[in-house]
């Protein structure tokens, strides 16, 4: 059924109950008639007023919501202009960038230990500002210095911004502001724009409870007043909000939230509260200025926050008007009864016409067309509403322009694929790396463009980013030109009405910079080498000379037992292996997972380091859970980290002592633990963290690439490596390996 068809119904029933009321309550006494109907007249009003200011808050709501985006808008044009670094930001800036933006001021805010302090602002009474009593502010602002979603109940969440509620500033509770917070991890602060009630009370005046009241009492004059009642405030102690030394009263904790309070009774309190408690109408009369009135109470409990609106009216004069509209009704009944149907149809049809516009216009713009805009020369509610949607409209247009932009001249590649993974555009950062334009690769699937030993990941990460999950990976893609690099991909959802209708992927070349790793793995390798070498002499030397005893004693015998053959071979089986095992090491080898024993693999190492472990008056013990299974590795590189991880143990060890090596399996994991617990001097707690950056070291000729590289083939693996010391005591390295690929 229309909505046309609907209101002429709702209107025929509505002005068919109004008139069949008021000739019943005709045969009433003229007194009961008069309250009865003044409770009537006064229910509806309130609940016209309700439902405006309803409506109200709803503009309101939305006027706040564009406030808030415009505030967030505000705060990446003013993060574009901000050094990152708030100690480079001067007052004066903010001062200029919030004239510039067109809002009130800017306050930058600072996490200094546990407090987030007011730290820069255009505004001096910001400067210094503590927030430690701010409530769901404190909340919201350290869910985003932790970039973790704002969770708060109240407010509006965008990315990396949140905006509260319309509230008394506690820096100047003279001011009613609306504050945004801005946070995107680029920066050493948050960004807070925020307009002064100026922007706010603008609206309001339009729009807001009080211009209703005020409007309702120009177009009745039986209506003395009306008042907007607070009952968890009214006729309590009032509640004094205490910030930053400020004392003053938030909008939700005002006793009257609108209207006039000027016909003061001592019932108000009681009749308040019991309006609200029984969600009824409390209706009585009194003389208030020596006259006799009727207040009327009646709560209205669905709105923000729920209050009871008051009415006085004028008792004699009410009564007059309403008698003079009994006679009037008691003689056009029959004829209203009639033609009430004919008249509301037509009434409805005229009413329904803007809303059909506005219907019109905004499946115009859910079809993506921006264009145009409705016309409706009215001051009314719809006509309000009809500029709100052109307004919005013009705003959208704007902004698929300026996405449009966004996405041309970005300098990263960025391709647009939808669900069946097929490419849908590309820009031209993106061109400029494929070869490709975008009209060659529309259409066709990504995979196209991976190579086949890649394809396989490509496929599983795209499935895993349409079901939400999105993960950093790296694949290799041919040109055009027929030329193969690396490139790094992330894939971001394209969201329209809540679901997923596409994907983004941002992509990088990263070939030099996997070249480059490569280069500091094989500088690592080297080093170690080199530092194995002494070692390694010095183990094949020993062998060496007892062969070359044996010899001379063959010699200088003319014979030699069986047992001298045996020892000989045996030494140099030894020679054999070690020179093996170093020339594996030194050798470079091309990656290729392969499955393997991390036991034999740990054996080889111990074989390779003991000797220099036993120059260092160190011991190596080896000991291994029974049924270690293998694990999928690269046996060169992880060589290399176990290597590293010993070397560090030995060096730690300058009085000599024990190195035991743990290995055992975590089925719970299903993984592969090896423990390495040295008895050296240990790392104190403070430099842990930074193990493995880049030239962090603790030796005092060391550079730092060692244990970097050690966390990055370790990371390669899918594994991770954990580092646990006790000064004096001894350091312990567990590195975690899965059993599967």
């Amino acid at each position: 059924m229309s909505i046309k068809r609907k209101l002429a119904i709702i209107f025929s029933i509505i002005v068919s109950s109004v008139l069949i009321a008021n000739n019943a309550l005709y045969y009433y006494t003229t007194r009961e008639l008069l309250i009865n109907d003044q409770q009537q007249q006064m229910e509806a009003i309130a609940r016209e007023i309700g439902v405006a200011i309803e409506h109200s808050e709803q503009g309101s709501a939305y006027v706040e919501e564009m406030i808030g985006e415009k505030l967030r808008l505000a705060s990446i044009a003013a993060q574009a202009v901000l050094d990152p670094d708030i100690d480079k930001v001067t007052n004066e800036q903010l001062v200029e960038v919030s004239r510039t933006l067109g809002i009130s001021h800017i306050t930058l805010f600072k996490q200094v230990g546990e407090e987030i302090i007011g730290w820069k602002s255009s505004d001096p009474k910001e400067i210094n500002l503590t927030t430690k009593d701010w409530g769901l502010y404190l909340d919201a602002m350290k869910q985003l210095f932790a970039r973790q979603p704002v969770t708060v109940q109240e407010g509006q969440t965008l990315p990396n911004y949140w905006t509260g509620p319309i509230d008394v500033a506690s820096s100047d509770p003279t001011h009613v502001d609306k504050w945004g917070y801005y946070y995107d991890g680029t920066t050493n602060y948050i960004i807070d724009p925020y307009v002064r009630d100026s922007y706010i009370y603008k609206y309001e005046d339009l729009t807001g409870a009080q211009s209703i009241v005020d409007r309702t009492l120009k177009d009745n004059d039986v209506l003395l007043e009306i008042t907007g009642f607070n009952p968890n405030a009214f006729g309590k102690d009032p509640m004094i909000t205490k910030i930053n030394g400020a004392e003053y009263v938030q909008r939700q904790n005002r006793p009257v939230f609108f209207g006039a309070y000027t016909y003061e009774d001592a019932q108000d309190v009681t009749n308040v509260h019991e309006a609200h408690a029984k969600n009824d109408i409390v209706s009585y009369q009194t003389d208030v200025h020596g006259k006799r009135v009727i207040k009327t109470y009646i709560s209205i409990p669905n709105a923000k926050y729920p209050y009871v609106i008051g009415l006085v009216t004028d008792y004699a004069a009410i009564q007059k008007v309403l008698i003079q509209q009994l006679y009037r009704n008691a003689l056009i009944s029959l004829i209203s009864l009639a033609l009430v149907f004919v008249l509301s149809y037509v009434v409805a049809g005229y009413m329904v016409r803007p809303v059909q516009k506005i219907l019109h216009k905004v499946n115009e713009m859910a079809r993506g067309n921006f264009d145009g805009r409705i016309d409706l020369r009215t001051d009314d509610e719809l006509g309000q509403l009809a500029k709100r949607v052109n307004s919005m409209s013009k705003d959208m247009q704007v902004y698929m322009e300026e996405l449009r932009s966004l996405y041309e001249h970005n300098p990263s590649a960025l391709f647009s694929i939808n669900l069946a993974g097929d490419f849908l555009s590309i820009n031209p950062a993106a061109e400029q790396v494929l070869g490709y334009k975008t009209g060659e690769v529309q259409g066709r699937p990504l995979v196209d463009l991976v190579v086949k030993s890649d394809r396989p990941k490509a496929l599983r990460h795209f499935k895993q980013a349409v079901d939400g999950h999105y993960q950093s990976y790296e694949m290799h893609i041919q040109r055009k030109d027929g030329e193969v690099f690396e490139l790094g991909v992330r894939h971001f959802p394209i969201m329209v009405g809540g679901e997923t209708v596409g994907i983004y992927s941002t992509g990088k070349d990263i070939t030099e910079s996997r070249r480059t790793e490569e280069l500091l793995r094989k500088s690592d390798k080297l080093s170690v080498v080199g530092q194995l070498a002494a070692g390694v002499a010095h183990e094949i030397r020993n062998p060496l000379t007892s062969i070359k005893g044996f010899v001379q004693l063959i010699r200088d015998t003319q014979g030699a037992k069986p047992e001298y053959f045996t020892i000989m071979l045996s030494e140099l089986d030894r020679i054999e292996s070690i020179i093996n095992e170093f020339l594996v090491l030194a050798k470079p080898q091309a990656v290729n997972f392969q499955e393997k024993s991390i036991v034999t693999l740990l054996q080889n190492i111990t074989a390779l380091v003991e000797t220099q472990a036993i120059l260092n008056n160190i011991q190596i013990v080896l000991l291994a859970s029974p049924d270690i299974p293998l694990i999928e590795c690269e046996e060169n590189q992880l060589k290399q980290v176990f290597i590293n991880i010993l070397k560090n143990s030995i060096e730690a060890m300058p009085e000599g002592g024990i190195i035991h090596l743990y290995v055992e399996h975590i089925a719970l994991q299903d993984e592969v633990r090896v423990r390495v617990v040295d008895e050296g001097l240990g790392i104190p707690a403070e430099r842990i963290p930074k193990l493995g950056e880049p030239f962090y070291t603790t030796k005092e000729k060391g550079t730092g690439l060692g244990l970097m590289i050690s966390y990055k083939i370790i990371n390669e693996h899918r594994g991770k490596m954990i580092v646990q010391s006790q000064l004096n005591v001894g350091t312990t390295v567990d590195v975690y390996l899965p059993t599967q690929k």
